[in-house]
């Protein structure tokens, strides 16, 4: 029997460490089990920990400042907009500047983490800082951005070079545009009850700045403060961080050999689904027609629920958030049993 393992973090513990605590408990069902375990993370340092677990020589960027404003979001997968309205001073220049001090060394890919940025203006203060020059300043906000007629990109390109950038976005916003009555500015500013006059003045900065770099408005270039525009025009190409990790580890091709895939997170309830890594390994479980079992310390939705989103049975694990690998590995011994033929 194969069993195929790919968790967020449940607990304290890392999705690696998570994964190998439950494939333990797996390898000591039933002889002759075999387990693959594939680390996986949505953004941040998991996203960071993952990729490097996974041996993948890409660097990680992101915001210095998203430490502290990580937690501010509400959670974006079903339509909760974040509570900054529109801050027509935030930039995204501290994102700039930490990729522009990774290009330095010419590396291969550079994964630049947009999950922690808050901001409002377009990606402009990322152009900023890889060296792009404009008729309007690019690194004080949108609000600067008025006006703006033309934009040279050919020292930002030039710092790029061939090194592949990757954007990696909430994957509940990868459908978002720009632009427009659906776009950033309208979203944010309806649900912050911002000045109409703002929104507008907003809305037609980043319009000009979009037509300046040649870019129609399209989903996902309204993700993460339309940071996803500016990163576009420079060749990127943008997803979310589990499907990042499983386009990296082939996880498609592993899913198709397993019995069954496992995944988990620290909490699974309806609103949140066990956050980003649970429903794109329940995807690749569907896509292969295999089941989808999710373990976690608390477990708060039905099995109707969970099959709307393609999980087959969740387990309540128990714990407290200090919950170590070996207890981990003790806890899912009944679920293992379970799984194993």
């Amino acid at each position: 029997m194969r069993v195929l393992i790919g968790t967020d973090r449940i607990g304290a513990l890392a999705s690696a460490d998570a994964g190998a605590a439950l494939g333990r408990a797996f390898l000591a069902a039933r002889p002759g089990v075999e387990v693959a375990v594939v680390p996986m993370g949505s953004g941040g340092p998991d996203l960071a920990a993952a990729l490097a677990a996974l041996g993948d020589d890409s660097v990680v960027v992101g915001d210095p400042d998203a430490g502290r404003t990580r937690g501010v979001h509400h959670d974006h997968v079903h339509g909760d907009e974040e509570p900054t309205g529109v801050d027509v001073a935030s930039t995204s220049l501290g994102v700039g500047q930490a990729l522009a001090a990774a290009l330095s060394s010419r590396p291969r890919r550079v994964v630049v983490d947009l999950t922690g940025l808050i901001t409002h203006d377009g990606g402009a203060g990322i152009l900023a800082a890889l060296g792009a020059r404009a008729d309007v300043p690019l690194d004080r906000g949108v609000g600067a951005l008025g006006g703006l007629g033309s934009i040279d990109l050919a020292l930002a390109r030039e710092r790029v070079g061939a090194t592949e950038l990757v954007a990696v976005i909430d994957p509940g916003e990868l459908g978002d545009l720009l632009l427009g009555l659906r776009g950033l500015t309208s979203r944010r500013g309806r649900a912050a009850g911002t000045d109409p006059a703002v929104m507008l003045a907003a809305d037609a900065a980043l319009g000009s700045l979009a037509s300046a770099l040649g870019i129609p408005d399209a989903p996902g270039l309204g993700a993460a403060g339309g940071a996803v525009l500016a990163l576009t025009a420079l060749g990127a190409w943008t997803t979310g961080g589990p499907a990042l990790c499983a386009q990296i580890a082939h996880l498609e091709r592993t899913a198709a050999l397993a019995d069954v895939v496992i995944t988990g997170a620290d909490q699974v309830d309806f609103a949140t689904r066990g956050g980003h890594v649970v429903p794109e390994m329940a995807a690749i479980a569907q896509r292969s027609m295999r089941p989808a079992v999710v373990v976690a310390r608390e477990v708060a939705v039905s099995g109707r629920e969970l099959r709307t989103f393609g999980v087959e049975v969740a387990y309540p694990l128990g714990g407290d958030a200090g919950l170590s690998a070996d207890e981990l590995t003790e806890r899912a011994a009944g679920v293992a049993r379970s799984w194993t033929w």
